[in-house]
């Protein structure tokens, strides 16, 4: 989430350093506006609040395996990795241009991509949840099946909302 907290996008699409208090106003901006005539943003911008909600009972789940011991510590990273995981699909949302990424030039579809591919993973996983009976052997292997991918998952997310906050490259 540090990513989140130094950079900001100016009016004309780019990326430059900035207060964290500018993002934070940013991101109220961003939760309280909503534009309902341009359809591509506005499905984006669903899908990335899907992918969020979707997020949040895995988190609960995650909180519930640490244990009654552990049961403090899993819930502070539950939360940092909720955090981290909502300002990446807000930085994937609000990107524009395209980005340099190892030599390949990303365009903003490559993105919404990468936002579907959250949001079915999500949802698959939230389904899984859903079916699994409350047997300890089946919830066991829930987690040891699906939880590596997910934690892939996160991680992925966290590393292209990191992309989507580079510096712009020129379109022309």
């Amino acid at each position: 989430m540090v990513f989140s907290l130094s950079l900001r996008q100016t009016s004309n699409g780019s990326i430059e350093a900035g207060p964290s208090s500018s993002t934070l106003s940013a991101f109220r901006e961003y939760i309280t506006t909503w534009d309902f005539s341009d359809r591509p943003a506005l499905i984006r911008r669903l899908a990335c609040t899907l992918a969020f909600v979707l997020h949040i009972p895995l988190n609960i789940l995650s909180i519930l395996s640490w244990g009654f011991l552990f049961m403090s510590m899993g819930i502070a990273l539950s939360l940092a990795n909720l955090a981290c995981v909502g300002a990446a699909l807000w930085k994937l949302d609000i990107m524009s241009g395209e980005r340099q990424f190892y030599g390949r030039s990303l365009k903003r579809s490559h993105f919404d991509y990468v936002i579907l591919a959250l949001v079915g993973i999500y949802g698959g996983a939230f389904t899984m949840l859903l079916m699994a009976k409350l047997h300890s052997g089946i919830w066991m292997g829930f987690l040891r099946a699906v939880w590596p991918c997910l934690i892939a998952t996160d991680i992925f997310c966290f590393i292209a909302g990191w992309v989507a906050t580079w510096r712009g490259i020129s379109l022309g």
